[in-house]
């Protein structure tokens, strides 16, 4: 190793302990115990949750697969638009996501075949989105409900009630 890559190697160790100590880097890449929460703003009500999502689709997911090629663990997952409520993904599309990974602290529980309303923000770049919030934007669909009350127009928009 060359001096200069192993000072620049013991400065980031030194920066991202110093992160995680002041509770700055839960999700950063090789934290331990990772728990995502400060890798997302959170918001008070549904309104601002609305509010910061680039899009609101409702679907399936189709596919999840583990994704470390950006140097950090993540989830890239693939979803059938069923419905949108904002943002420029068509029903009847496949849309990739994609999400940090945590450890057990965090569990999405998100399977294939199960039916979301997905709140996510779009980095632009050429990269997926991800949601604004790795508690918050995922949304379970029951039936034609979802367990937050949502704004009645976004509701309509995605055929729920």
């Amino acid at each position: 190793m060359v001096r200069g890559e192993a000072r620049v190697r013991r400065t980031a160790a030194v920066i991202v302990t110093t992160a995680v100590a002041l509770g700055l880097a839960a999700c950063a890449p090789g934290a331990a115990g990772a728990s995502c929460a400060a890798d997302y703003p959170s918001y008070g009500t549904t309104a601002e949750l609305e509010e910061s999502a680039d899009l609101i689709v409702r679907g399936a997911f189709t596919a999840l697969v583990d994704d470390d090629t950006e140097g950090y663990p993540r989830t890239v997952a693939t979803v059938d638009v069923a419905a949108s409520a904002k943002g420029d993904a068509a029903a009847g599309s496949a849309l990739a996501i994609a999400y940090t990974r945590c450890d057990d602290a965090v569990q999405l529980d998100l399977e294939v075949g199960d039916e979301y309303v997905l709140l996510l923000a779009d980095p632009g770049d050429g990269f997926p989105p991800t949601p604004v919030n790795i508690a918050q934007a995922f949304l379970a669909v029951e039936g034609d409900h979802v367990p937050v009350a949502l704004d009645p127009a976004t509701l309509r928009a995605l055929g729920l009630s």
